[in-house]
């Protein structure tokens, strides 16, 4: 039954801004939910004329899937005027429109009970809404793809946690990674892949060859031509014929495929899917070409550091046999010196010893222990220039021949100082003799000048010459040693060096057979100076 209005009746219509308003309204009989009257605007919506619509059950104006909640709102909504979001108004052509509806209190008009209810158009405000959230699911999957490039120790690795970081969280239902393999079948190898549409891609018939079908789908496309692909909705795109209803399975819409190119390495895409149609527009697809960028980079990154792990561990296995070539030598070196010098044979080996035991204590790390050994192993080489019978003299030495011997660091220094150490094994022995004050030789070092390793030597080497027997005379026993060196701390010799010596000895944390614990009566406490 149309709707006749008064003229009283028009005047309220109007008010309603019937005939003028943008959205459709329709005048709905509480009663029976029947149309009794709609707008121009309410026609142009829907599809049909003004006398379609007049007669029709509201709940007809809807997808069959919305057609009881909207009885049941409606008859809800009579009493006060109501807000009722998240429908659709199904045009007689058969589209959906998404609408916000409105409905008013009742009004009498032409002796019925009506309510007003306005649909609004929102297409425009859910593309808009649609296109901010795609972008938001694209940086959302950079940021966590971001952290994953700076952890990733392999390029496997860094491809799925990247497609992990993109499918988490978001409408994105797939992303893998193809990569072109050569071939005459040029086929397209699964590198990495993560999603809720996972088994999408079991038995997947694809391919990258320009000559075969299935080369010409997005994916190919965009590996042989090395150019962006969208699909924007799976459902029409012509190029996603073939893949369509395997598509459909997983519930996929639309794909955006992302060149990727290693330089003189492997060609490949990047491909995501969702599960909306028209997911990728610019700003999001700006988002993953940018993603694809760091990828390159990312692998490029990890190949580079494994050639330099692979170069790293070449050289320190070089460096390590070259170790063993030169600890060869300088035992043979140091045998040689014992043969000429036998009452100070096996004085290195203690020394090396106690510098091994003070440096261990103080921290220091196990390579640079061992360039602290080795040096400790050498630091009289210099005296094979020295004449034997001045080494082996069971008197006091003339002053030219302790001169003589006061030479040595520097002869140490000219027979080490061209072999490649990898430490600075000729400058440890050159200074193994200096004092904190600069009374020592040859150079006449003062405090931080002198190498630490240095200062640990000098310490080792007083002990053990002190309380070692010499063939100018008898031990002089270990406390003794010990007693001197603390007599010197921090004069001549470095403190702390001296404290954690001291401790190793008494609190018998080291104990070095050949070296004399006995305390004999000693006066003559300059003969202390000649420490060889």
């Amino acid at each position: 039954m149309t709707l006749e209005p008064n003229a009283d009746d028009r005047r309220s219509l109007y008010t309603l801004n019937w005939s003028y308003d943008q959205d459709g309204k329709l005048a709905i009989d509480v009663v029976t939910g029947i149309v009794a009257d709609v707008n121009p605007a309410a026609e142009a919506m829907t599809g049909y004329s003004r006398e379609e619509l007049i007669g029709m059950h509201i709940a007809m104006l809807h997808p069959e899937a919305e057609r009881e909640r909207i009885k049941d709102e409606f008859r809800n909504a009579v009493e006060q005027p109501s807000r009722h979001p998240g429908f659709h108004i199904q045009r007689k052509d058969g589209d959906c429109v998404p609408v916000t509806i409105w409905s008013s209190e009742t009004l009498e008009l032409a002796g019925r009970t009506l309510a007003i209810v306005e649909f609004s158009d929102i297409t425009d405000q859910q593309q808009k809404e649609h296109q901010l959230s795609a972008q938001n699911w694209a940086l959302s999957a950079f940021s966590i793809a971001a952290l994953a490039l700076g952890r990733a120790r392999s390029a496997e690795g860094l491809l799925q946690s990247i497609c992990e970081a993109i499918t988490r969280h978001s409408v994105y239902v797939l992303a893998w990674v193809g990569i072109a393999e050569d071939g005459p079948d040029k086929k397209i190898r699964v590198a990495a892949s993560a999603g809720s549409a996972l088994d999408y891609l079991d038995g997947l018939p694809i391919s990258w060859s320009e000559d075969e079908a299935i080369g010409q789908g997005p994916v190919g496309v965009c590996i042989h031509a090395n150019a962006l692909q969208i699909v924007e909705d799976s459902e029409t795109s012509p190029t996603f014929a073939p893949w369509r209803e395997r598509a459909r399975q997983f519930g996929m819409r639309s794909a955006v495929c992302i060149p990727i190119r290693i330089e003189g390495g492997w060609q490949g895409a990047l491909i995501v899917y969702s599960a909306r149609p028209n997911t990728f527009k610019i700003a999001p697809v700006e988002v993953f070409q940018r993603l694809g960028e760091q990828i390159v980079y990312g692998i490029e990154a990890l190949e580079q550091k494994q050639l330099l792990d692979a170069e790293r561990r070449h050289r320190e296995e070089t460096q390590r046999h070259l170790t063993v070539a030169l600890s060869a030598s300088v035992s043979a070196m140091v045998t040689a010196m014992e043969m000429r010098d036998p009452y100070t044979a096996g004085h290195e080996s203690r020394v090396a010893q106690i510098a091994y035991a003070i440096g261990k204590e103080m921290g220091w790390p196990e390579d640079r222990l061992q360039g602290l050994r080795m040096a400790a192993m050498v630091h009289d080489i210099g005296k094979i220039s020295i004449p034997t019978e001045i080494l082996t003299k069971p008197a006091r030495l003339s002053t030219e021949e302790w001169a003589l011997v006061k030479g040595h660091p520097e002869s140490s220094y000219a027979i080490l100082k061209e072999i490649p150490f990898t430490w600075p094994i000729a400058d440890i022995v050159r200074q193994h003799h200096e004092k904190l004050d600069g009374s020592g030789y040859p150079l006449g070092l003062k405090a931080d000048a002198i190498l630490p390793e240095a200062k640990v030597l000098t310490v080792a080497d007083i002990v053990e010459a002190m309380a070692a027997d010499r063939p100018y005379r008898a031990a002089l026993g270990l406390e003794v040693a010990l007693a001197e060196i603390e007599s010197q701390a921090g004069t001549l010799l470095d403190a702390e060096v001296v404290q954690i010596c001291t401790s190793l000895f008494r609190e018998r944390r080291l104990i070095m057979p050949g070296l004399n614990r006995v305390d004999p009566a000693f006066t003559q406490m300059e003969e202390c100076s000649r420490v060889m």
